[in-house]
């Protein structure tokens, strides 16, 4: 998918949520409107994880 054909998608996509705020298929836009926006920016955005290793929880 082009960046542009993207950009359009996230708009009507955008769109249809605001002008559908009670549908049954809302999560299922709400998803893929996620996920179009994680294409855009070329990463993938690791949620509800936390890094550990260089946190000191002991500190004196």
């Amino acid at each position: 998918m082009s960046p542009q054909h993207r950009k359009n998608k996230i708009a009507e996509l955008e769109q249809w949520l605001r002008d559908n705020p009670n549908h049954a298929n809302r999560t299922t836009i709400e998803t893929d409107l996620r996920k179009l926006k994680e294409q855009q920016l070329g990463r993938t955005y690791e949620r509800d994880t936390f890094d550990l290793r260089n946190h000191n929880f002991h500190s004196k």
